[in-house]
């Protein structure tokens, strides 16, 4: 059996995550406001991933009440994230430019860092795999702060992974995907946002990829730890 540790699990790409690593008979651990699932190999941690107040000592006592089994991997997939604010930087307040910090870049961050800390003495492959987006290789007109929290944390992988030989660390591009962040970014103002027509029409001409198909080709990819040989992988990549 293989242990997931899946961020932002309420909607989207995080609980498609979570229900395909149960349905292929792995062990979940989610973080989150709130988790709409119930199963017997599922552990939701309620958090506000704004905040780092209490999160070692609950990711602690839920690792402690699966100390007894033997998991041949352990994973850690720091999916949660937001896109807002959008617009220009003139118009973000203090609170809007550390909210979307907190959960993009800092919580993924010191997350790592508790996963290696409290899992240091586990035996099985630990893999830690970054939510990134097309955002953190190239600027995007309005998304200042998505692309820089993206870019940010696609470096902070990259030293992880020179550091880190025990651990595999990657990056994981999942392309656009029918969610609810993709509602917010159409709902955006041309002012704001010069290409939201662009991501309307993805939507019109139904071009958005269903959550379920993303979330198979990331566990399958995980589920072959061994066989992880790079730091950045894109969905199409393995699709293909």
């Amino acid at each position: 059996m293989q242990l997931f540790i899946i961020t932002g699990t309420s909607q989207g790409l995080g609980l498609s995550l979570a229900e395909r690593a149960l349905t292929e008979g792995f062990h979940v651990i989610s973080i989150g406001r709130k988790c709409p699932i119930e199963h017997t190999d599922h552990q939701f941690i309620q958090h506000d991933l704004s905040s780092p107040d209490q999160l070692k000592e609950k990711l602690h006592s839920a690792l402690n009440n699966l100390k007894e089994k033997n998991f041949t991997a352990i994973h850690l997939i720091n999916n949660a994230a937001v896109v807002t604010p959008v617009g220009h930087i003139e118009s973000f307040s203090w609170t809007d430019i550390s909210s979307h910090m907190h959960v993009n870049l800092l919580m993924p961050i010191y997350l790592s860092g508790l996963f290696l800390e409290l899992t240091k003495i586990w035996e099985g492959a630990r893999v830690i795999a970054n939510i990134s987006s097309g955002a953190a290789l190239r600027p995007i007109d309005g998304w200042s702060m998505y692309c820089t929290s993206k870019s940010g944390l696609k470096m902070f992988s990259d030293c992880l992974s020179g550091e880190k030989n025990e651990v595999k660390t990657l990056n994981f591009n999942p392309g656009v995907m029918d969610t609810n962040m993709q509602s917010t970014i159409r709902e955006q103002e041309e002012g704001n946002f010069s290409r939201v027509s662009e991501f309307r029409e993805l939507k019109e001409k139904n071009r958005l990829a269903p959550t379920d198909k993303v979330a198979m080709c990331l566990i399958k990819l995980l589920r072959e730890h061994d066989l992880i040989q790079k730091n950045w992988y894109d969905v199409k990549d393995l699709t293909t």
